[in-house]
């Protein structure tokens, strides 16, 4: 997050606490919601699409089917350029019809033509 800041991408939404971490501006915060899912559930309330998706070291506790059955449920959440972040542990090269791999932990949701 500091070469972010530094490089000014991240000081238009967070401010720099004096403790050193970072906190995001009350513009971002508002358009922010967080919400709990059991990512086992067959009925989830979601009705619109997000810019991201963070499910961040929950997918390793999946087995496989389970993982690509969850993944496959989030591409519809996503905005046509919407991004999934996880966790460092996981691996999603299994489900690259729906998600290809951007970063090391930030994943792309495929585009259909």
């Amino acid at each position: 997050m500091a070469r972010l800041f530094k490089a000014g991408y991240a000081s238009k939404y967070f401010d720099k606490l004096p403790d050193g971490q970072f906190q995001a501006k009350a513009v971002l915060r508002n358009m922010i919601t967080f919400q709990r899912l059991n990512l086992i559930e067959h009925n989830w309330l979601l009705h619109k699409q997000f810019d991201a998706i963070f499910c961040r070291n929950v997918m390793i506790y999946f087995d496989r089917e389970t993982q690509f059955g969850v993944l496959k449920r989030f591409v519809p959440l996503l905005k046509p350029e919407g991004l999934l972040f996880v966790g460092h542990s996981e691996n999603f090269y299994f489900a690259s019809e729906y998600f290809h791999l951007r970063g090391k932990t930030v994943y792309e949701r495929v585009h259909k033509s």
